[in-house]
């Protein structure tokens, strides 16, 4: 899966909750690693990105589909 196919996916919480989309990927430099996704916060804020952004670790998501599913759970504060 490449970067461009993540970028953009709307994120899911357990509940089913959409807490946002994702803006970018982000990366650990000293392990070479994806450390989480960059979410943008928010509804219509995302898409006009004016939402706050925050980091979600990459073990915190269950599945990456059409839509990027968080682990039953986890909850974003």
């Amino acid at each position: 899966m490449k970067i461009d196919d993540i970028k953009g996916k709307e994120v899911i919480d357990s509940k089913g909750n959409r807490i946002g989309e994702v803006e970018d990927i982000d990366w650990d430099l000293k392990t070479r690693r994806i450390g989480g996704i960059v979410l943008r916060e928010g509804g219509i804020t995302a898409k006009i990105k004016l939402g706050d952004t925050r980091v979600i670790p990459c073990d915190m998501i269950d599945k990456i589909g059409d839509k990027i599913l968080l682990k039953e759970g986890e909850s974003i504060s």
